[in-house]
């Protein structure tokens, strides 16, 4: 099976031989494809995400938000009910960075081995696509 032609791909003499139909249904072709293709979605987490363990994280930066709460990054901490705190040590590696640091996902690891398992937004995310290779220090806790 041969792989679909996207617009991108294209070179320049024929993207400007096609209608603005053809590249509307072309837009909506690609689409569909990806919307289709076999992937898993990593959201990223925010400050008051769960672990598997009953704790919250909390965001230390403050800068970068979704919907208004602060998305967390490695180095950020969650808190349990008896005060303990852990480190989040892993996160999006080079596929989603804020200032220089690994965003934390739904699936980071913490240093007491706990994991981050739900977060109260879900508006930004991750897609990695089932034949695509990991991007560098994605969910690496190593």
């Amino acid at each position: 099976m041969t792989s679909p032609k996207f617009l991108s791909e294209l070179p320049l003499d024929q993207l400007q031989k096609l209608s603005e139909e053809d590249i509307a249904q072309t837009i909506a072709a690609e689409q569909l494809y990806f919307q289709h293709k076999p992937h898993t979605v990593y959201y990223l987490a925010v400050n008051g995400a769960k672990t598997r363990n009953g704790g919250l994280v909390r965001a230390g930066n403050d800068n970068y938000k979704a919907n208004g709460i602060a998305i967390a990054c490695v180095g950020d901490e969650a808190i349990y009910a008896d005060g303990t705190t852990s480190k989040i040590i892993s996160g999006a590696g080079q596929a989603c960075k804020i200032n220089g640091v690994s965003a934390a996902l739904v699936g980071s690891r913490l240093e007491n081995g706990d994991e981050i398992i739900d977060t109260p937004v879900s508006l930004f995310a991750v897609r990695i696509y089932k034949d695509q290779t990991l991007p560098e220090g994605f969910l690496s806790h190593e």
